[in-house]
């Protein structure tokens, strides 16, 4: 059993700092290309941020794990939308932007739901057991294709803002421009400072270093896949768990755990708006984009993965998003974060006694 937790710590590790290598590189290469910071975000940055939870759905899909692959994803949006939201709310009350409340939020709740009508089978369907199967996986995919059309949109919506309000947007604090973040602005600022990072170092400056960052990174994220999907299989076998289970914790929250220290530095330094947009945006990719991919693979029988699952995933989607949207003061504040955490901690103890 030691060797299966060395293998799937180890694993987490080589999936995080494979991630952070292959979107610097990416970012780099496509800063030489001359591609606009907001198309960065949106693409590079983003995706670079859920590249361990879609590495590990991927990877459990190919090596026919199919529970592993829609549990790691269910576990890590409840984890990111119930306690780091509730931790950040917390430690620091603030006022969810109108781009969110009316734009972004709205956005996860319809991928929590698709994902809830592709793979609860036996609600939907009849069926007498749950599976996102291949017709599901397409429908995912295109509906993140559309999101990623609306998104571009919405990016250049931005760029018609004038030259003096950039200006006077660029002497605001941090908590000022936090405010007013959402998706496509969180992205943005991401993007701008990994390019800055990039433009640090005169080596990163080398295009080939670029590209090497970027093998070395994807490396990384394959080897790091095999070993968190093999540590954690062999895990649930010695001690009894279901793959499923193993997945919507042990996995789960350990891809998830950067998402907590970065999103609570930032809730400390006034950014969580910030915080919030790169949240909201990982969870939106992970139930379209990761699922759908890897139900492309092979059919995602989850018959760990049932109703009390995807309601907890989609009524913590509407709860982030009704909730500051009736509220008076429109904010995530520190009573609804601290039910944001219960409704975890209850989530996870009905896991554990579920077995």
């Amino acid at each position: 059993m030691f060797h299966d937790i060395l293998f799937l710590l180890l694993g987490l590790v080589l999936l995080v700092f494979g991630a952070n290598y292959v979107t610097d590189g990416a970012v780099a290469v496509a800063k030489r290309f001359k591609v606009s910071h907001l198309i960065i975000g949106l693409t590079v940055v983003a995706l670079g941020s859920t590249l361990p939870d879609m590495v590990v759905c991927v990877e459990s899909a190919f090596e026919n794990n199919p529970a592993m692959a829609i549990g790691e994803v269910m576990g890590s949006n409840i984890f990111d939308l119930l306690l780091v939201i509730g931790i950040m709310g917390i430690i620091r009350p603030w006022k969810v932007s109108g781009v969110m409340r009316y734009q972004d939020l709205p956005i996860l709740l319809i991928a929590s739901g698709a994902l809830w009508v592709a793979g609860d089978t036996v609600l939907f369907d009849g069926l007498d057991h749950n599976v996102v199967n291949r017709s599901a996986g397409i429908m995912l995919i295109v509906i993140f294709i559309f999101y990623m059309w609306f998104m571009i949109l919405s990016s250049k919506n931005e760029k018609t803002v004038s030259a003096s309000e950039m200006e006077e947007g660029a002497n605001e604090d941090v908590e000022s421009q936090s405010a007013k973040a959402g998706i496509v602005s969180s992205h943005s600022i991401k993007s701008d400072l990994s390019v800055l990072k990039m433009e640090v170092s005169e080596l990163r400056k080398k295009q080939w270093f670029s590209w090497l960052m970027i093998v070395a990174g994807l490396g990384a994220l394959v080897i790091g896949g095999n070993w968190v999907v093999d540590g954690a299989s062999g895990l649930a076998l010695k001690i009894g768990m279901s793959q499923g289970m193993v997945a919507l914790t042990v996995v789960a929250i350990g891809n998830a755990l950067p998402d907590l220290v970065t999103s609570v530095t930032a809730t400390v330094k006034g950014a969580s708006g910030i915080a919030l947009g790169n949240i909201v945006g990982s969870c939106i990719i992970n139930s379209l984009l990761s699922v759908g991919l890897s139900a492309l693979v092979i059919p995602l029988t989850a018959d760990t993965i049932g109703f009390v699952d995807f309601i907890t995933l989609v009524g913590a989607s509407a709860l982030i998003w009704f909730v500051p949207l009736l509220s008076k003061g429109k904010s995530v504040t520190r009573l609804f974060g601290c039910i944001l955490v219960a409704l975890y901690i209850g989530y996870m103890v009905f896991t554990v006694i579920r077995g």
